[in-house]
């Protein structure tokens, strides 16, 4: 039953789950005391990261508030591709997942590919991809974006670019290539599209997947070398990896995340075609 004057239901046979408590006294209660607070979605867990064991960043522990905190006081990152059955027996190319660690020590980031079997057919490693970087507390710590673009002189019109965004979508910058005849170049551009650092690549690019292969890290004006990319064969990985010596002048976490993104680019630009031939080759 309803009554009519007070707007609510009353206790009876028709509502036998009424109780003689309205609701209109609880904010007069004093023993009544809210103790949980309602949780913000996608809230990073508190969770303390040893770096004892870190020949680059010796800071104890440390809870980082973003993903990209993971790469402060870091000097060095090496890029280990996990090994894929079907590009060790078969021509067509699997989605590439990737663990991004500092030399001789633990993870930072798990990078997993996501792009169309179409592409993977047709393109090979020229294919476009968005690339999602998960630390150890796993959440998302960066979205790498490559477009579909050819890096042959042949295509001065779209050449290879990639993008990178943080979570929840904060462009933070980009790698872009240029156009020239012999050495490979690209320049990686901040959010305000200024030109951090410059990346040259040999005149010549190793044939061999065995043999090392170095591209150039150079100030943005290119007078000056501050870092390097170097991929080839490491023996005690027994795998091939390719490691990013950060420059001293790219502090900020962000400019780490735009040389790793370079690094990529890189990776599946010049390096991927040779590497799954040569390991082809291996298992047969």
């Amino acid at each position: 039953m309803v009554d009519s004057v007070n707007g609510r239901f009353d206790k009876g046979i028709d509502n036998p789950a009424a109780t003689d408590d309205d609701g209109l006294q609880v904010a007069s209660r004093p023993d009544l005391v809210i103790s949980v607070q309602p949780q913000t979605p996608g809230h990073r867990a508190e969770l303390p990261v040893s770096t004892v064991d870190w020949h680059t960043a010796p800071r104890g522990q440390f809870i980082p508030v973003h993903g990209l905190d993971f790469l402060i006081g870091v000097t060095s990152l090496l890029i280990q591709q996990t090994v894929e059955l079907n590009d060790l027996t078969t021509r067509i190319e699997s989605e590439n997942r990737y663990i991004v660690r500092v030399p001789n020590g633990e993870a930072l980031y798990i990078a997993s590919e996501m792009s169309s079997s179409t592409q993977r057919c047709v393109c090979g490693s020229g294919r476009a991809f968005v690339m999602h970087l998960h630390d150890n507390t796993r959440q998302e710590a960066m979205v790498l974006k490559r477009r579909l673009a050819g890096a042959s002189c042949l295509f001065p019109c779209r050449l290879q670019e990639m993008k990178v965004v943080t979570p929840p979508g904060d462009y933070i910058g980009r790698v872009q290539q240029r156009w020239t005849w012999m050495v490979p170049l690209y320049l990686v551009r901040d959010a305000n599209d200024m030109v951090l650092f410059v990346i040259e690549g040999p005149a010549v690019l190793q044939r061999s997947a065995l043999m090392l292969s170095e591209f150039r890290i150079m100030t943005g004006d290119s007078l000056r070398e501050v870092g390097r990319i170097a991929h080839g064969w490491d023996r005690d990985l027994v795998s091939f990896v390719t490691t990013l010596q950060i420059p001293d002048a790219a502090v900020q976490p962000k400019h780490k995340a735009l040389l790793l993104a370079a690094t990529f680019l890189l990776e599946y630009t010049y390096f991927e075609r040779t590497k799954s031939s040569c390991c082809r080759c291996s298992c047969f």
